[in-house]
């Protein structure tokens, strides 16, 4: 489990200034748009008038952080990257914004001490993503929200008929990725040629940015999560499983297949 850590904390080191670019399944209008309405539908649940302390676990280069923030909440970013944290300062230049370095298995916190602890897009890079799930649990003060978002859900390994069309429209050519990784300036790096010289040779899971549960045979099991959630007396308050917006496949096929499939879930429970 420390070899997985050190690898995604080094490689995130590596890619922090690039990172944002690097996913524009994130950093694009649709999904922005989306995720400030759930951070708006979580501060109505606390009470708009209350300052929020906020744990943003996993908070890379500060999506959550930044949104947090500008609703003026007291905001705990906390990474296993120094570079994205330096990032995350250099970008957000928010006097309440606190960075901590993140050993990558349990929360250098107290319990109880946070109104909202939040991850996007984290838990499959995390060896033992369900005693993350504890530690948020842990970390939240009584009453206090946990929101879990952007991680894949059941349809996600057992496609439909739709979400397999919607795939296919979407797939990355081999020019494509070419082209990306020269604006990321990755192509011909060092780096990108041991990475391809693992997959062919040696494992062909292995991934630069350390995902880890991305796989038909090993992904995040939300029947696990759920049970977590009962166990420690939580009780969920919302649950969206909703279809990833992807670029390349534009307005036009998002509205077509938003209705019709999805990839992706949030889930947000109180303790």
């Amino acid at each position: 489990m420390r070899k997985e850590i050190e690898h995604n904390k080094i490689q995130h080191d590596k890619i922090a200034f690039l990172y944002n670019k690097k996913h524009p399944e994130i950093y694009n209008v649709y999904e922005q748009n989306r995720l400030k309405q759930t951070v708006d539908g979580i501060m109505q649940i606390l009470g708009d008038s209350k300052k929020i302390n906020f744990l943003d676990f996993g908070a890379g280069t500060g999506n959550l952080s930044r949104i947090f923030s500008e609703k003026g909440s007291q905001v705990v970013a906390c990474d296993v990257s120094q570079n994205s944290l330096d990032n995350l300062k250099k970008n957000l230049p928010y006097s309440h914004i606190k960075t901590i370095l993140y050993d990558g298995i349990k929360l250098p916190f107290e319990d109880d001490i946070f109104d909202v602890v939040a991850t996007y897009s984290v838990l499959h890079h995390i060896p033992d993503y369900l005693f993350a799930v504890k530690e948020m649990i842990r970390v939240a003060k009584k009453g206090g929200l946990i929101y879990i978002d952007h991680e894949a859900n059941y349809n996600k390994w057992h496609s439909s008929e739709h979400l397999n069309e919607n795939y296919s429209m979407k797939k990355q050519t081999l020019w494509e990725h070419i082209k990306k990784l020269f604006n990321t300036r990755e192509l011909f790096t060092l780096d990108f040629i041991k990475t391809v010289v693992i997959k062919i040779f040696i494992n062909k899971k292995y991934q630069r940015e350390g995902d880890i549960h991305v796989w038909n045979d090993d992904h995040i099991d939300w029947k696990k999560i759920k049970k977590i959630i009962e166990e420690k007396e939580c009780k969920i308050i919302k649950e969206i499983d909703y279809l990833m917006y992807k670029p390349k496949g534009g307005e036009e096929l998002f509205e077509k297949y938003k209705n019709k499939c999805n990839d992706t879930k949030l889930i947000i429970f109180k303790k």
